[in-house]
C-alpha cells in the first residue's frame, strides 16, 4: 500500500489523468506514484503461462454458480419484500430541487431527464411499487426485480432470463443500475428511452406475459393504492405510458457511482491497489477496452453507446442464413413488439442491432454495455455465454471469433496473464462502494474459477501464431 505523502490531492489527480494522454510506459509511474518513468510498462515481466488450449467443454458448463443472496423467491429471485428492504438501505434520496445526482454533471443530468417526467418523490414512490409488484405479470410471478434481483447485481445472474411459466429467453439480462445513462435502451437499441423500454417486458409473453396494456391497467385498477399513486404522480388517472413513466422515474434513482476508482482519481491512492492501478493503464492502452468503453463526464458509466460486432454469436450461427429468414419476418411485421418477440423468443435476436436498422454492418452487433458494476453481472454478453472476466479477456485478447461481420477494432492483444489479471482488478474496482461485500466475494470466485478453467483461452491467437484465416482455409469455424 502506497503512503499519501509529498503529492497534493490535486497534482496528483492531475497526475493520475495523464495517463489517458500519456504511453503506459511514461504515464504509469507517475499516477502510481508520482516518479519518473522507468522506460517498462506494467506485466513488461510478465510471462505468459505455459497452458494455451482451449478446452472442449461448453461454456456454460464453466460457471459455477455466482454469489448472489437470497433466492427465495419464484424463479430463483430473491423475495419481493427481502428486496424492497434491501434497498432502503443503499439507494439515495433525489435532490429535493431536482440537482443532478453526485457523480453526474448537472447539464448532462438536465438532458437526460425527460421534460414531461420530471423526477418527483411520488412518480419515485410509484415506479418503485411497480417494479417490485409480481401482479403485473400473467401468472403472478415476475416482476421487474425478478430478472432486475437487488441481491444479484440488479440482474438474474442467469445466461438467458427465466420469465412466466418457466419460459427462457434468448438475452441475458442487463443491469438496471445507472442504466437511464444509456442513450437507448436493450442490447440492441430497440428502444430508445427508459420510458419506451419499461413496458415492453411486462406484454412480452415469454418476459411478465401480460396479453396487453389494458390488460394491465385492469390489474392496476383492481389495487386500491395504485389511482392515488398515478394521481399524485403524474395529477390524471392511471395510463400504460405513466407505468413506463413511473418505473423509469425509480430506475433514474438508481445511481451507483462512487467505486473505490472514482476515490482514487479524487485523490485517493490507497483507494485501489497497484493490480488495478496497471489494469487501468491497460484498458487505456494495449487492452484497448477504451475503444468501445470510455469514461467521462458524459459517459460516466463508460460506454461508446454504439454497437459492435465482437465475435460472441459467430461461434454457433450462421449469420446469412439469419439475415434472409430475418428479412421475410420483419417485411410482414416490424412493429416495435414484432421487434420484441424476435430479440428474446427466436434464433434472430443472434442478429443483434441488425434486426433494428436492416444495415448490414450492424449484423451480429450488440451494444457496448457499461463497465460500471461489472464485477457483479456475471455471466456476460448479450447470451450470458461468457461465465467470469478473465473468459471475457480471453475472448478479446485472441481477437474474437472471426466472421464477415466482425469490427474492425477486434483484433489480438497479445496480453500476458499478469495483464489480463491486472486488467479484471481494474474492473472489480469500477464496482460501486455499496456492494463492497459482494464484490470481493465475487472476485474471489471468479478467480478461483480461472485457475481450473478457462475455456476461450488461445494463447497462439492472441500472439498471432495463428491467423484466423487459416482456421477458416481449413474448414474450420
Amino acid at each position: 500500500m502506497h503512503e499519501r505523502t509529498a503529492v497534493n490531492p490535486r497534482a496528483r489527480r492531475g497526475l493520475v489523468f495523464a495517463t489517458f494522454a500519456l504511453g503506459a510506459a511514461v504515464a504509469y509511474p507517475l499516477a502510481v506514484t508520482g516518479a519518473p518513468a522507468t522506460g517498462k510498462p506494467p506485466g513488461a515481466d510478465a510471462a505468459s503461462p505455459a497452458a494455451t488450449a482451449n478446452t472442449a467443454a461448453p461454456l456454460a458448463g464453466a460457471a459455477a454458480k455466482p454469489v448472489s443472496g437470497g433466492g427465495d423467491g419464484p424463479h430463483g429471485a430473491l423475495a419481493m419484500a427481502k428486496q424492497e428492504a434491501a434497498l432502503s438501505k443503499i439507494v439515495k434520496p433525489i435532490a429535493p430541487d431536482g440537482r443532478a445526482p453526485a457523480g453526474i454533471e448537472p447539464t448532462f443530468w438536465k438532458a437526460i431527464v425527460p421534460a414531461d417526467n420530471g423526477l418527483t418523490d411520488a412518480r419515485v414512490a410509484l415506479g418503485r411499487r411497480l417494479y417490485f409488484d409480481p401482479k403485473l405479470s400473467k401468472d403472478g410471478t415476475v416482476a421487474c426485480a425478478t430478472c432486475h434481483d437487488i441481491s444479484r447485481g440488479f440482474t438474474d445472474r442467469r445466461g438467458t432470463s427465466e420469465g412466466i411459466g418457466d419460459k427462457i429467453g434468448q438475452r441475458n439480462a442487463p443491469t438496471t443500475l445507472n442504466a437511464f445513462l444509456f442513450s437507448s435502451q436493450f442490447w440492441d437499441g430497440r428502444a430508445a428511452s427508459l420510458e419506451e423500454q419499461a413496458t415492453l417486458p411486462i406484454t412480452n409473453p415469454i418476459e411478465m406475459g401480460m396479453p396487453d396494456d389494458k390488460a394491465v391497467m385492469a390489474v392496476i385498477a383492481k389495487d386500491p393504492e395504485y389511482p392515488k399513486m398515478f394521481q399524485a404522480a403524474y395529477g390524471r388517472p392511471a395510463t400504460f405510458d405513466d407505468v413506463g413513466r413511473a418505473l423509469a422515474s425509480f430506475e433514474r434513482t438508481l445511481v451507483f457511482l462512487d467505486a473505490p476508482f472514482d476515490r482514487f482519481l479524487a485523490g485517493d491512492l490507497a483507494a485501489i491497489d497497484d493490480d488495478a492501478k496497471s489494469g487501468w493503464v491497460l484498458f487505456n492502452g494495449k487492452a484497448r477496452c477504451v475503444s468501445c468503453h470510455q469514461m467521462s463526464s458524459s459517459s460516466p458509466i463508460g460506454t461508446d453507446n454504439r454497437f459492435h460486432n465482437v465475435g460472441v454469436s459467430a461461434r454457433h450461427k450462421d449469420f446469412e442464413g439469419l439475415v434472409k429468414k430475418a428479412m421475410d419476418v420483419l417485411a410482414k411485421d416490424s412493429s416495435k413488439e414484432a421487434l420484441d418477440r424476435l430479440a428474446l423468443q427466436t434464433d434472430l435476436s443472434e442478429l443483434g442491432r441488425f434486426v433494428v436498422t436492416r444495415n448490414r454492418s450492424d449484423i451480429g452487433a450488440f451494444k457496448s454495455q457499461q463497465v460500471r458494476n461489472v464485477g457483479l453481472t456475471a455471466p456476460y454478453m448479450h447470451d450470458g455465454s461468457i461465465a467470469t472476466l478473465w473468459d471475457v479477456m480471453d475472448h478479446y485478447n485472441k481477437g474474437g471469433e472471426a466472421n464477415p461481420f466482425l469490427d474492425g477494432g477486434i483484433e489480438p492483444l497479445a496480453l500476458t496473464e499478469k495483464e489480463i489479471d491486472q486488467v479484471v482488478s481494474f474492473m472489480f474496482a469500477l464496482t460501486d462502494v455499496r456492494f463492497a461485500e459482494e464484490n470481493k466475494a465475487e472476485h474471489e470466485r471468479q478467480r478461483a474459477l480461472s485457475k481450473t478453467r478457462r475455456p476461450l483461452r488461445d494463447d497462439a491467437a492472441a500472439n498471432r501464431k495463428v491467423l484466423p484465416f487459416e482456421g477458416r482455409a481449413a474448414g474450420q469455424r
